[in-house]
Order: C-alpha cells, then structure tokens, then sequence
C-alpha cells in the first residue's frame, strides 16, 4: 500500500512538472527547466561515482575477496575440526588449495596485464582474466555449498 502511495506521488511529481515544462507559466517552466538539470546533473554525478567506485573495486577487488574468504576458510577450519567433521574439513583444505592457486593467478594476471604490449598479450590477459572471474564464482558457489552442508 505505502509502495502504491510512493509511485503514485513520483508519478504526480513528474506528471506537474512535465505539465509546469511545457504549458506552465513562464516562471513554472523556468522553475521546471532548473529541477530538469539539476535531475540531470545529479544522474551525471551519481554515474561518475559508479565509475569510479567501479575502477577502485577491479583494483584489489579480486586480492581483497581471495583474502576475505581466506579468513573464513579458517573460521571454518575450526568449526570443521571442534566438530570432529573429516569431510567437511577435507573439502575446506580442497577449497583453501583453490583459493591459493587462484591467488597466484592473479598475481601473475596482474603481471601480464601491466606487461602487455601488443593487443595479442592484452586479449590473451583478457581472455585469462574472464576465465578467473569464472573459476572464482565457482569457488564462492562451492564454498557456499560446503556451508550449508555444514550447517546442516
């Protein structure tokens, strides 16, 4: 109901001020034109910020998931083994293995793309860098997946 009364009160709002733009008194479609651009510049801004939040998060957003789930391995580790739950504990080492050997991926992915000199080199890293994202959802599924097993 309070999400009905939202809309309809945004699409009133837009209703008035497209009315206010083109059949409104002069000062209505002044006031309108200046609420326009500033919606406008606000969408500007506000996707400049994605931008460049995006740009921070590829920067160490690989680095900085690896070790996050690196410390929860470990919390799981000891749940695993306070538990006295061999199997559990197996898949968590099989797991951090991964984890690992996706790490030195990305150091030498990183090495390669700072490297690349032709579009070759910079395609093949590419190519690399989108078969790492691959494997690196698989590990959050299959740790999410050791989890719940846990859980249960």
């Amino acid at each position: 109901m309070i999400k009905l009364l939202i809309r309809l009160l945004i699409l009133l709002v837009i209703g008035v001020l497209v009315y206010n733009y083109f059949l409104g008194t002069p000062e209505e479609k002044e006031s309108s034109k200046t609420i326009f651009r500033e919606v406008k510049q606000l969408g500007k801004s506000t996707w400049a910020l994605l931008k460049t939040e995006k740009m921070k998060m590829e920067e160490g957003k690989y680095d900085a998931a690896l070790d996050k789930i690196g410390l929860l391995y470990e919390e799981l580790e000891e749940r695993a083994r306070s538990g006295k739950d061999r199997e559990s504990l197996d898949r968590i080492m099989e797991l951090d293995r991964q984890r690992r050997a996706l790490n030195d991926r990305l150091v030498q992915l990183e090495e390669d793309q700072a490297g690349a000199r032709t579009s070759a080199e910079k395609q093949q890293a590419g190519k690399e860098e989108a078969r790492l994202k691959t494997d690196l959802r698989s590990l959050f599924a299959e740790t999410e997946r050791l989890m719940n097993d846990m859980e249960q």
